[in-house]
Order: C-alpha cells, then sequence, then structure tokens
C-alpha cells in the first residue's frame, strides 16, 4: 500500500511530538555504516592515467630543454667574453705591458722549434694554441722593465676549476719552450669563493669584468706576482 500525503505529515508530526519515537528512529536508521561507492568508467580512467603520463613526460622535457638552454646561454656569453677580451686586450693588459700584441704567431714559432728537439708533442701544442688569448708585450716598470712577457688566457662566464687547471697547465708548456709566460683567467663570476683563492695560490692572473687581479697598483705584489713565472 503507498504511502499517501497525509500519512507523511501524520509521520512528521508523530517525529516532532515523540522525542522516543524519533530517537529510535534514527538508531534504526543509522545502525549499519552508510557506504557510498563510486565507480568511474574505466575508459575514462585510462584516458586519464594516460595523460598524467603524458604530462610528466612533457615536464621532463621541458626540464631538459631548461638545462640544455642554461648551457647554450652560457656558452654563448663565454664566447662573447673572449671575443671581448681580445679586442680589449691592449686596454685592459696595457696598464703593466707596452707595445701589446696578438702572440699567436711568436707562441707557434716557439711550438714548432721545441717540437723538432722533442721538449713538445704535436699534442701539447694544439693544446696551447687552443687557448682563447696568446697576447705579449714588454713590461712597462720596476725590475723587469722592457722584458718581453707572454700571456695565456681563458674566457668563460662563469670561471671553473677546469678553467684554471686548464690554463695553468698551458702555461707550463710554454715554460718548457722557453717562453717567460703568465696564465690569465676572465670571467663575469666564479664558480666558488675558494676556487678564487686557489687560483691566487697558483699565480694565476686574474679578471673579472675586466679588473685585473692582483692590482697593479700594488708594485711588490705585482713583481712578486711576475717572478713567481720567471723562467
Amino acid at each position: 500500500m503507498a504511502l499517501t500525503r497525509e500519512d507523511l505529515q501524520s509521520l512528521l508530526q508523530w517525529l516532532d511530538e515523540d522525542p522516543q519515537f524519533r530517537a529510535e528512529l534514527r538508531r534504526r536508521l543509522l545502525a549499519e555504516p552508510l557506504i557510498v561507492e563510486i565507480r568511474l568508467p574505466t575508459d575514462w580512467m585510462t584516458r586519464v592515467d594516460e595523460r598524467l603520463e603524458r604530462l610528466e613526460g612533457d615536464v621532463g622535457t621541458l626540464k631538459r630543454d631548461v638545462e640544455t638552454l642554461k648551457r647554450d646561454m652560457g656558452i654563448v656569453k663565454g664566447k662573447v667574453l673572449e671575443v671581448d677580451y681580445r679586442t680589449k686586450a691592449a686596454s685592459i693588459f696595457g696598464i703593466f705591458l707596452r707595445n701589446g700584441r696578438d702572440a699567436s704567431e711568436f707562441v707557434s714559432t716557439k711550438l714548432d722549434e721545441a717540437e723538432a728537439k722533442g721538449l713538445v708533442t704535436p699534442q701539447e701544442s694544439e693544446f696551447v694554441m687552443a687557448a682563447d688569448l696568446l697576447w705579449m708585450g714588454n713590461v712597462r716598470r720596476g725590475k723587469f722593465e722592457g722584458e718581453t712577457l707572454v700571456l695565456v688566457g681563458k674566457s668563460s662566464w662563469k670561471i671553473e676549476a677546469d678553467d684554471v687547471e686548464r690554463v695553468v697547465e698551458k702555461a707550463k708548456i710554454l715554460r718548457k719552450v722557453g717562453i717567460w709566460v703568465i696564465p690569465f683567467i676572465g670571467g663575469a663570476e666564479w664558480a666558488s669563493p675558494e676556487l678564487k683563492e686557489q687560483a691566487f695560490k697558483q699565480n694565476v692572473l686574474c679578471a673579472i669584468d675586466a679588473k685585473l687581479e692582483p692590482s697593479r697598483s700594488d708594485q711588490n705584489e705585482w713583481e712578486r706576482f711576475l717572478e713567481s713565472w720567471r723562467l
């Protein structure tokens, strides 16, 4: 028998008037846990999983692309810096060298002569000639005034340990050839303060934004620095 509107109204009135009946009804209705089960279509869930996988792949690709872009930009900025030091070498190093000039031909000739004598290998010659900068001039003043000095240099936007090691190695090869040479490293920033300190300990001439260290203004320190690489 179907419930009528009047039956429902009577039930509601009964609930309002009889607290005991209302409590018993609530107890029976809530005696079993109410379980709501939601079922999503399997094909829909599959599509969601596929989209999530594609999204994860896209994010991974994006991260790799960003890292590649950062690396490429670092290379580009390093090349720009290399050109900058070459074109401004006369003014940058003119503070302590006069008659500044490109040293590529001079160094190449010395390396050829040394190869013929077995003092260096062809690989060592190629390694030196691949330097970002080969510059030479005559010491302007002090106890080494007038003597010929060669700079072998490396330019990097961020100076890393490998940059310092390579330029020092090039200088050591040129010393075997009989050239008074100083290793030079130039850049926009150091990878770490510790690396900068390490470079100074190895008597590497350094420049950040074309500002040389050690400073030419400290004559005693400068001459000690020059003498550390003197043959």
